[in-house]
């Protein structure tokens, strides 16, 4: 599992992997479905014939004029032609006056022919659809009936549980059909996606045992739901507990951040949580300035580590001259108090299991608190009750839930907002607690590519870019070697280096590119050149070589390593390689490569098999490297998929209670040794490694906190530069098509078509006006664009996208990836609807591995692979 050193580049995969796995299988082909996906297969493919042929026999037609008289070429050759060109069908007072036209013209025999024969496939077609699609209906209604797909469907909306139970029973009145689109888009993501989400998707873990032969299909056995309470409305219910100046008091209380001392003035970064609802709090951030003076210097030192607003009170007052002081002490810190620049920690740890529990607990110090404490309590079992509630019963448990909190936030003095997101009460995963056995589902070959491909990974890592620009923006403002004693002041500049990386696109030379990362794109452009150059493997031939895939050379992926720049390969770095095996064809197929140092793994490990975290936690310490010192920051933002255990020795945080590392123990400092922008513990002048394992983009964190968030930023890979595209003619404009991207057996992108809107306009239109199963306009497009039977629809990439967290939010409220199969009567009848729903463009990327037409039910199982690749030996 370890690739061979090459000139101090070496990459090894970690022992083990994730597994996430769709609950529901996807049914298997029946007679009536086969038999239709062929009669629709042979008419796309007739069609295609057909169209190849008109361009050649256009052009006959047009070398016949000299064979016949000028009229009979004026009124049956030249329309014929045209009818030809455009691909519209001839009349067929036309056809009927060919006379010997064809015997003369092979192409027109030959056309004729082909017509012939896919009038008659599109007469088998039609009459295939109407079995085919009773048949589809039929196997819908069995999905609709899983308890799998009921459960999670509950949690977001009840009309859409309404809609599955009555598709389950089978109803087939005018509503059901209404409803048919929206019921069918579920049960395809439930039985063809592996994002985890409730009962949809079950995730686990095992050791990875490599075969040389595939293992069975992989399923998690014994799946159990872990139901949390949202920690947004938990820390919004704890934020308007402590505004109560009774309950603060007994608190731990720390400063919002450290001073920035210039011209006698003091500058903090204050953060204020906005409760919105939904699924994480939002801040807003600004900076504060207060006369630097002595008390507050005073009152700064004292709460490095966080000390009691009563004790603070009183050591205080001891400075500033005793008992009679204590008035002007308390008045000092009520002012500092109400302006958020002396806040009160947690009552309890932010990162705790049952935090209703210990809310609840730690309101029982105060007798007229007793009473709310119950009703948190009563929400917690409710909550926790969730896991085994029946399908039928959960909209009113989420109702019941909704309402307890709703009254429990109002009476607070926290009102939930009119405008605000909806309530999202808890969380539901799916998980298999016992380690799952993964024998045989990757053979060495499989984790050999993997590591080979991490350089080629790094070299288009938005990440590295970032990282280079984050260092350029360091040494221009403090210096080469220069120092940052507070974190929180370079955040918006490492905010602003992610929108400039982004904004830099492919990173091609030019005269407008940064400096910094000017090696990062000379290598880019090396490889594409060696890629497009004259008799390389990306260099354009005709029409068919178009649609070749692109495959890279084994040469030169393997020697990437070392050519990357001295800077991309001084500090270690880990990738989580998201895969899926296509038996058929015997390929991998690379979903996504992201960051690495466990973050896929860390939300879920509390609720698998101890081994999980004890692996884990070995692998990220050895992947740092010997004698490195890991550091992790865990803010929750009130989102629960950022709830995961310690995997190194220390953690940096505001409340020391907690965490063994202060903010304000740390420098951030450039390392002239390395060239690089590093954190260092002030006390030891230690350089640390600082992991963030979290979910929540680091853009819907405080600013305050990314350059923390960004120490390792890697995982924003993009390998589509790479990858030549043309565009195909289509009603409503053209469409951009890619081809796909393969290294050794491994499959990197695949085929993909980005639809603009008005194309995606002018197919919906089509298939409105067909027929109900529109076989015809279908098969036509698919000959047209050259569609596989199978796709994924998902939303163009927005235009003049950046790296922000308004960006981020847009992109989450778009419609999410849609398995289509171009072969299925019911999917076709739904297509037109699923259109709608992509007024800015789509895109058809090529499903692989492919979920329908097989003869058994299929599982989507997608396994994520760590990849790691060792830093500089000093």
């Amino acid at each position: 599992m370890t690739q061979g050193q090459r000139d101090g580049y070496a990459v090894s995969c970690a022992p083990y992997v994730l597994v996430r796995a769709t609950v529901m299988q996807y049914p298997a082909a029946d007679r009536p479905t086969a038999a239709f996906r062929a009669e629709l297969a042979r008419l796309s493919e007739l069609t295609a014939a057909l169209t190849a042929l008109g361009p050649p026999l256009a052009d006959a037609l047009y070398a016949s004029r000299d064979g016949h008289p000028q009229d009979f070429h004026r009124e049956v050759v030249l329309p014929l032609r045209r009818s030809v060109h455009n691909g519209r069908e001839p009349r067929p007072a036309l056809l009927a006056r060919l006379a010997d036209l064809p015997a003369r013209v092979p192409e027109l025999a030959a056309w004729l022919t082909l017509r012939q024969s896919r009038a008659e496939a599109l007469a088998a077609a039609d009459r295939a659809a109407a079995p085919a699609l009773a048949a589809d209906r039929h196997a819908l209604a069995a999905l609709c009936r899983q308890p799998a797909l009921t459960r999670a469907v509950a949690l977001t909306s009840a009309d859409l549980l309404r809609a599955v139970e009555r598709a389950g029973a089978g109803a087939a009145d005018r509503r059901a059909r209404k409803e048919e689109p929206g019921v069918l888009r579920y049960a395809l993501r439930a039985s063809t996606k592996t994002s985890p989400f409730s009962w949809f998707t079950a995730v686990g873990w095992g050791p990875l045992r490599p075969g040389t032969d595939a293992g069975p299909a992989l399923a998690l056995p014994n799946p159990v739901p872990v139901v949390e309470a949202n920690r947004t409305l938990v820390s919004a219910l704890t934020q308007a507990l402590l505004a109560a100046p009774r309950r603060r008091a007994g608190l731990p209380h720390r400063m919002a951040s450290t001073a920035r001392i210039a011209d006698g003035r003091a500058c903090y970064a204050r953060s204020r949580p906005v409760f919105a609802g939904g699924r994480y709090l939002i801040t807003t951030e600004e900076e504060v300035e207060l006369p630097a003076g002595g008390p507050l210097a005073f009152v700064g030192a004292q709460c490095r580590r966080p000390v009691a607003l009563a004790e603070l009170t009183r050591r205080l007052s001891t400075a500033l001259g005793g008992e009679q002081a204590a008035g002007p002490a308390a008045g000092f810190l009520a002012r500092l108090v109400e302006a958020d620049l002396l806040v009160p920690c947690d009552p309890f740890d932010p990162q705790g299991a049952a935090p209703l529990e210990q809310l609840a607990h730690w309101l029982r110090d105060w007798p007229e608190d007793h009473d709310l404490a119950d009703r948190i309590t009563e929400i917690g079992r409710h909550t926790s009750r969730f896991a085994d509630t029946p399908a039928d019963r959960r909209p009113a448990a989420l109702t019941e839930l909704t309402t307890r909190w709703t009254e429990l936030l109002a009476e607070a003095g926290r009102p939930v907002p009119e405008r605000g997101a909806p309530l999202a009460v808890l969380s539901e995963d799916v998980v298999a607690p016992a380690p799952v056995r993964t024998d045989g589902q990757l053979a060495p070959d499989d984790t050999e590519a993997l590591a080979e491909l991490t350089p080629l990974a790094e070299l288009f890592d938005l990440g590295q870019v970032v990282r280079r620009l984050v260092r350029d923006r360091f040494v221009a403002r403090y210096g080469p070697g220069g120092s940052c004693p507070h974190v929180w002041e370079f955040g918006p500049e490492v905010a602003t280096a992610w929108e400039q990386a982004w904004q830099l696109g492919t990173l091609l030379p030019g005269p407008d590119r940064p400096a910094g990362p000017a090696e990062l794109a000379g290598l880019r452009a090396e490889v594409l050149g060696e890629l497009t150059g004259p008799g390389s493997p990306g260099e354009s031939g005709g029409a068919g070589e178009d649609d070749a895939d692109l495959v890279l050379p084994t040469a030169l992926v393997r020697g990437l390593g070392p050519r990357l720049p001295a800077w991309v390969r001084e500090r270690p770095l880990s990738y989580s390689y998201f895969v899926q095996r296509d038996p058929d064809a015997g390929l991998l197929c690379v979903n996504h490569v992201y960051g690495g140092w466990g973050r896929f793994s860390s939300r879920f490990l509390d609720a698998l098999d101890p081994a999980a975290t004890a692996e884990l936690t070995r692998q990220v310490r050895r992947g740092l490297g010997p004698g490195a010192r890991g550091a992790q920051v865990r803010p929750v933002g009130g989102f629960n998929a950022n709830l995961h255990p310690l995997l190194v020795p220390d953690e940096i945080g505001p409340d020391r209670r907690w965490a063994s590392i202060g903010e304000s123990e740390l420098d951030l400092v450039h390392d002239p040794v390395g060239d690089q922008v590093r954190f260092r513990l002030r006390a030891t002048g230690e350089l640390l490694d600082v992991l963030y394992a979290g979910f929540l983009a680091p853009v819907m964190l405080p600013r305050r906190l990314a350059a923390l968030l960004c120490d390792h930023p890697q995982g924003v890979v993009d390998l589509r530069p790479l990858l030549p595209h043309r565009t195909l003619a289509a009603p409503g404009g053209r469409v951009l098509r890619t081809p796909r991207l393969t290294y050794r057996h491994l499959v990197l992108e695949r085929r993909r078509w980005q639809l603009p809107p008005a194309v995606v306009t002018a197919l919906g239109a089509e298939l409105a006006a067909d027929q109900q199963v529109p076989v015809a306009t279908v098969a036509r497009w698919r000959a047209l664009l050259g569609l596989p039977e199978q796709v994924f629809l998902r939303p163009a990439p927005a235009a003049g996208a950046d790296w922000s967290a308004d960006q981020l939010l847009t992109q989450l409220r778009q419609p999410k990836p849609q398995f289509i199969d171009l072969g299925s009567a019911l999917q076709l009848r739904c297509l037109a609807r699923w259109l709608a729903r992509h007024p800015g463009g789509a895109v058809l990327e090529e499903a692989l591995p492919t979920p329908a037409g097989h003869p058994a039910p299929t599982r989507a199982v997608e396994l994520v692979v760590e990849a790691y690749r060792a830093g500089r030996v000093a």
